[in-house]
């Protein structure tokens, strides 16, 4: 099984399912308004993918970069073929194309008060089993305090601090910029 990354846009025969998929897969505080979402994906957005396994849609992923860093904003299999491999074989393909980089994901903070806490937990082991580890820093976002993970070596708070700084611009990223806290 070979798994392919196709740019979404408006006119991909699945686009209705991956922007209903990115809607149900993420919560409120993690994802950008869907009208926000359609206007970029309009224009092209660069890193926003539509994911599939030879021919079968199965998710999305939307990665961008920084410098030798790859921030993977948001990975969701859809739910008709989660539990088939689907995750690793994108892990695995990501790894392949970004060889040499290293690759940082935010997972929620484990946290045992939370309604969802097996559910974060299973999410952890999974990027654990795919090679991942902690970076030692949480990211404190609006509404949420979120671990980061890394694969393929180690990163500094003031190397995450700068792709924040790059991805949300110098003002947008004054007032929106995460707080980078060590562990």
């Amino acid at each position: 099984m070979s798994i392919n990354l196709r740019p979404l846009t408006q006119y991909d025969h699945n686009y209705a399912k991956v922007i209903d998929l990115y809607k149900s897969a993420f919560t409120t505080a993690q994802h950008i308004p869907t009208w926000i979402l359609r206007f970029k994906l309009k224009k092209g957005k660069v890193g926003f993918n539509v994911l599939y396994a030879n021919d079968t849609w199965i998710g999305l992923i939307y990665t961008t970069e920084y410098l030798d860093i790859v921030l993977v904003h948001f990975l969701a299999i859809s739910e008709s073929c989660r539990s088939g491999g689907y995750g690793s074989k994108v892990m695995d393909s990501l790894k392949v194309t970004h060889s040499g980089k290293r690759i940082v994901l935010n997972i929620e903070q484990l946290d045992k008060k939370e309604k969802n806490y097996p559910q974060r937990v299973k999410r952890k082991d999974f990027y654990e089993k795919n090679g991942f580890c902690s970076s030692g820093y949480i990211v404190k976002e609006p509404g949420e305090k979120l671990e980061m993970l890394i694969f393929g070596g180690s990163i500094s708070k003031r190397e995450i601090e700068a792709m924040y700084k790059n991805l949300f611009g110098s003002i947008i990223g004054f007032l929106l910029r995460p707080k980078i806290i060590n562990i």
